[in-house]
């Protein structure tokens, strides 16, 4: 019994810690849901750390991206009684801060505005916002970033990215229109250890103890039982 026991343990924590090791990705979800579902997130259109909302879409606009909202700074999405009529020429610059822990691996998202915006993170250019030549703003930006799927930009921000806190600005543009709205989701792979990599490796120090104190007790009664012959 004592040596199925001793030879299970090991067996599992054998098992247990090369599954930690290879679990050491932590993942960053990325994604406009307005600041009071996120802190991180706000705006400049009134003043630093105006809070960012989430509005009613445009019903030309496509739907959000799985796990975000349509966010502005006030509802200027969809007519109705508190419309908000964003003046042509106006930028805001909406922004979400966010931490990552070890060394980042890699890291993209996709956008959409109304009419367009750019993508900034830590200083850096990664996406401008798209061009007026020629750009007829049939319902928002003909060319990526616009508010139709279609039109719908991918945005690498692995060179960018840092250990530490970061910070990802997109500078919604008004050109041509009424509607004003941005919608990104995405995610951050960083080196650092999930959760369960932590739960993993805890049981497997806890199974290779185990082993050790059945096998030490094993070796104790044997010598005992030897003493007494």
């Amino acid at each position: 019994m004592r040596t199925k026991l001793r030879t299970g343990a090991w067996r599992l924590a054998l098992l247990a810690l090369p599954l930690a090791a290879a679990s050491t990705a932590g993942t960053i979800t990325l994604a406009s849901l307005g600041t009071a579902a996120d802190p991180g997130e706000s705006n400049n259109a009134f003043g630093a750390n105006t809070p960012t909302i989430v509005i009613d879409k445009n019903p030309a606009w496509a739907n959000p991206f799985s796990g975000s909202q349509w966010v502005s700074f006030a509802d200027t999405g969809a007519s109705g009684p508190n419309f908000v009529l964003v003046p042509n020429g106006t930028v805001v610059d909406f922004t979400q801060v966010f931490d990552i822990t070890g060394t980042p691996v890699d890291g993209s998202l996709r956008v959409m505005a109304d009419d367009s915006t750019s993508v900034w993170l830590n200083g850096i250019l990664l996406q401008p916002e798209a061009s007026s030549i020629g750009n007829r703003y049939s319902t928002c930006s003909d060319f990526a970033p616009g508010c139709l799927i279609s039109t719908a930009a991918t945005v690498n921000l692995t060179p960018a990215l840092r250990s530490g806190e970061n910070t990802l600005v997109f500078g919604v543009g008004q050109r041509a229109g009424d509607s004003f709205g941005l919608d990104y989701a995405g995610s951050v792979t960083s080196d650092a250890p999930e959760p369960a990599t932590y739960a993993l490796l805890g049981a497997g120090l806890v199974l290779v103890a185990l082993a050790g104190r059945i096998r030490r007790r094993r070796a104790a009664a044997v010598l005992i039982d030897r003493m007494k012959r």
